[in-house]
């Protein structure tokens, strides 16, 4: 599809999923125009995802062998074959709503300024579409807000966005070397860290309401979504988020430590069980992350561009297709 100089290359990137992209292949193929290019992304060892992408003409699959747990890698693998104006990132576990595409390639055809966006992600939550705090900001305590599932009728700026509803002007994702994909576990932040560093070139980025997707939030492949791993990984990405972007010496990265740490300290949860997991998890990867932002931060914000402390290497590279 093109929508004045926007060609969208859709990628899905995937392990093990079979079903789940077959269904969000299936809700593309039910526009009444097909995206440029559909590419997924495949880390199974089985055939089973390449047989549902057969199903699909529209649709190419590449393979990714060793690919599972890297998701962020899998990302770029598809930035650098994609051919689209518009590279937009979609979770294998979503499913578009009808006019997803034509949005997406309008106001990326329309707005030059325009370098990333994401679109409203509906996981089924009851009342959450009404947001009652901005749609992705990046609070002066460190926090991150969310609510892109709320309800809206116009694009709102944004600082962050979703990686499940993504999308970034080809060229800019490029010029910034692709996604860095060093934030390990579940690679929670990847998504929110692009924004980041398009933003801070002085892209606009937007948050699309009429881009809409159901995101079914389908369980992992191993462990489960939310436990001790989850709250480990999501404390250590966000300290290195943090410190990458803004600066081991900013304010805001120090507030954010000392609200973290006691947050964690302080919690209380319903389930005696669970506590314990949002407690030392947490500081464990709050200290995890202190170390490792030391290690691929500086005191001051790293360039955009620049992957990590003391490297330029580029993360995106070439995957062959079958």
């Amino acid at each position: 599809m093109s929508t004045g100089s926007s060609k969208v290359s859709v990628v899905l990137v995937t392990w093990r999923r079979p079903e789940h992209v077959r269904r969000c292949l299936a809700s593309l193929a039910l526009m009444p125009e097909l995206p440029h290019e559909v590419l997924v992304v495949d880390a199974s060892e089985d055939d089973l995802t390449a047989n549902a992408v057969r199903s699909f003409s529209f649709a190419e699959r590449l393979a990714f062998p060793g690919g599972a747990g890297r998701m962020t890698t899998a990302r770029n693998r598809g930035l650098a074959a994609s051919t689209g104006t518009v590279i937009a990132y979609l979770d294998d576990d979503t499913e578009v709503r009808p006019g997803w595409l034509r949005e997406v390639g309008r106001r990326f055809g329309e707005d030059p300024a325009l370098l990333a966006a994401c679109g409203r992600t509906c996981n089924g939550v009851p009342g959450e579409e009404r947001g009652t705090e901005q749609v992705g900001r990046v609070l002066p305590d460190g926090r991150l807000t969310g609510n892109f599932a709320v309800l809206g009728e116009t694009p709102v700026h944004i600082d962050h966005g979703i990686g499940a509803n993504m999308m970034f002007r080809r060229d800019a994702l490029v010029a910034l070397h692709g996604f860095r994909d060093d934030f390990p576990g579940t690679a929670l932040r990847e998504d929110a860290d692009a924004f980041l560093r398009i933003t801070s070139t002085g892209g606009k980025a937007l948050f699309l309401p009429n881009a809409v997707v159901d995101h079914h939030g389908a369980p992992h492949v191993n462990g489960r979504r939310f436990g001790y791993r989850y709250w480990f990984w999501a404390t250590h990405n966000h300290a290195l988020l943090l410190s990458r972007n803004f600066g081991l010496g900013s304010p805001l990265f120090r507030t954010w430590l000392g609200s973290a740490a006691r947050e964690s300290l302080t919690h209380r949860g319903g389930n005696p069980l669970t506590t314990p997991s949002k407690i030392v998890a947490p500081l464990c990867g709050l200290l995890a992350g202190v170390i490792t932002g030391i290690r691929k931060a500086t005191i001051r914000p790293l360039p955009p561009d620049v992957m990590r402390r003391g490297s330029r290497r580029p993360a995106v590279v070439r995957l062959d297709r079958r």
